[in-house]
């Protein structure tokens, strides 16, 4: 929504109306552009590469416990009562 007010805000700009018009289009179309290529980029590249990166991941959170047998940093010992 912050995107699509803030390129509907630059459009006068862009189109170049009012005085200097034509010197302020350009900075216009650049920040649009930026918008559209950033929105896009948020909206779908960066979901696309999470799925990819998260695809190889395990799902099984890892045991800290040192006194559970099945976790990494199992000891042997048993606790002090």
């Amino acid at each position: 929504m912050t995107s699509a007010a803030m390129i509907a805000g630059m459009l006068p700009l862009a189109l170049g109306f009012g005085d200097g018009g034509d010197q302020t289009a350009p900075l216009g179309r650049a920040v649009i552009g930026g918008l559209l290529a950033a929105t896009a980029a948020t909206l779908f590249v960066l979901p696309a590469a999470f799925v990819l990166l998260m695809g190889r991941a395990s799902t099984v959170s890892p045991s800290l416990d040192p006194f559970d047998p099945a976790s990494r940093h199992h000891t042997p010992e048993t606790p002090d009562a």
